[in-house]
């Protein structure tokens, strides 16, 4: 059975765990959420905790030094970077604008004691109450650059580290050849925090039947209604994205029709949807591109890998809609601030999102510890525990988006004739 599929299961059996225990027999549900359900979940979102900022930095560091200096990316790679900013912030800022209009964390009242951890002094699993005072503009800008790297990765202050990774990743590829051992060291250091996170998945069959299981038990029927708002905001926004980004993009940029770029890319985005692994779709989104859609190999293989480390669209979108549905479900209002650090956060972090079935939840971890959101409480655990099954179409967002990039640039870089007029038959 596929783990997609023994996930939901799982998803299937913590709903009806949590909330029939919690309504027919309350006193064997807290016997069971003490000594099972809420210590599993607890061990998996701290084991997600403890891989964010070393997987944070060695994927940003690896990313930004193998994309080479300015000078040897050229104008294509300048162009493409641009390109996946722009597309990045859009895909945010639209999650954030669906998950507002549909609410899916309102109208649900959870008990003072709906935490998976009760932390004496906060630490990374504490909330904003809504007394905070909102850091200005000049307190934010001042505090994106770390006076002290290792004690903005202790402390987890990942805007800091996020900061300090780009700009040590920028300086080993300035160092070129000099720098080799220390990027082949902090390569190997990704590879191996990457398989941690892999051996994580494994696992979360398991974590998101304890995760919903408390979370039901917790919240109760209300909660229902705003698993199925989340999923949905998540979906509408998607639709939304590509009907409104992508579409016109291939429209007016790549001169292509949408309906047959879409056709040509259904063999990668179903391989990215079983697999929810952009690295495990790239030969397919490869050849796709190739030969389906007349892309030169040269655009292909410089703008798919890279947009595979860089260019996680619907990963981007998921994390404006987690934002502000945790925030919703815990009463905390969120201030202009709040959002631009959310979005800026969700840019830098695609840069070192790892193209592996799981990779968001590490991305996700960040944001939630950037802008002060719990990261213990009820909303974690309802996402977390429905991770496995929005990744399938979030990741299939993600590789058209790679292939929609690629064919802008095609159109604006590419010179040789034979693909031109390739293009030209497949618009017709």
């Amino acid at each position: 059975m596929k783990l997609a599929t023994r996930t939901l299961i799982a998803i299937l059996l913590g709903i009806l765990t949590g909330l029939g225990l919690s309504i027919y027999t309350p006193g064997i549900y807290e016997i069971l959420n003490n000594y099972i359900f809420a210590p599993v979940g607890e061990l998996f979102i701290k084991a997600i905790k403890m891989v964010v900022v070393p997987l944070v930095f060695s994927a940003v560091v690896t990313s930004i030094a193998s994309a080479g200096t300015p000078k040897k990316l050229g104008q294509m790679g300048l162009t493409t970077i641009s390109l996946f900013v722009i597309t990045t912030i859009i895909a945010c800022t639209i999650g954030i604008l669906t998950a507002i209009a549909v609410g899916p964390g309102k109208n649900v009242q959870l008990p003072d004691t709906a935490s998976l951890e009760q932390g004496e002094n906060g630490g990374h699993g504490s909330s904003t109450s809504g007394s905070e005072e909102v850091p200005t503009i000049r307190e934010t800008l001042l505090d994106i650059i770390p006076s002290n790297p290792i004690e903005a990765m202790a402390s987890g202050n990942m805007l800091q580290v996020l900061t300090f990774s780009l700009l040590f990743g920028i300086a080993l590829a300035l160092v070129g050849e000099k720098g080799q051992t220390i990027k082949h060291f902090i390569s190997q250091l990704n590879e191996v925090m990457m398989k941690l996170v892999l051996i994580f998945m494994k696992v979360i069959p398991f974590a998101a039947f304890s995760l919903v299981a408390t979370a039901m038990g917790t919240a109760g029927l209300d909660l229902v209604g705003s698993m199925a708002k989340y999923v949905v905001s998540i979906v509408l926004g998607l639709v939304i994205y590509v009907v409104l980004t992508y579409g016109s993009m291939i429209s007016f940029f790549s001169n292509l029709r949408p309906v047959a770029f879409l056709r040509q890319m259904i063999p990668a985005m179903g391989t990215a949807f079983a697999t929810s692994s952009s690295a495990a779709s790239l030969p397919i989104t490869k050849s796709c591109c190739e030969e389906g859609l007349k892309i030169s190999k040269n655009v292909s293989a410089f703008v798919l890998p890279l947009g595979m480390t860089m260019n996680m669209n619907g990963a981007s979108l998921s994390h404006g809609v987690a934002a502000v549905f945790v925030a919703q479900l815990n009463g905390i209002e969120l201030g202009l601030m709040q959002y631009l650090t959310i979005i800026l956060i969700s840019l830098l972090a695609s840069v070192g999102a790892p193209a592996i079935p799981g990779g968001g939840i590490v991305s996700l971890s960040m944001i939630f510890l950037a802008v002060g959101l719990p990261i213990d409480g009820v909303g974690i655990a309802i996402i977390l525990g429905l991770w496995r099954l929005v990744d399938m179409p979030l990741t299939s967002v993600n590789v058209l988006g790679d292939a929609v990039c690629a064919s802008v640039i095609d159109r604006r870089m590419n010179k040789i004739p034979e693909v031109v007029q390739s293009n030209e038959t497949l618009k017709a």
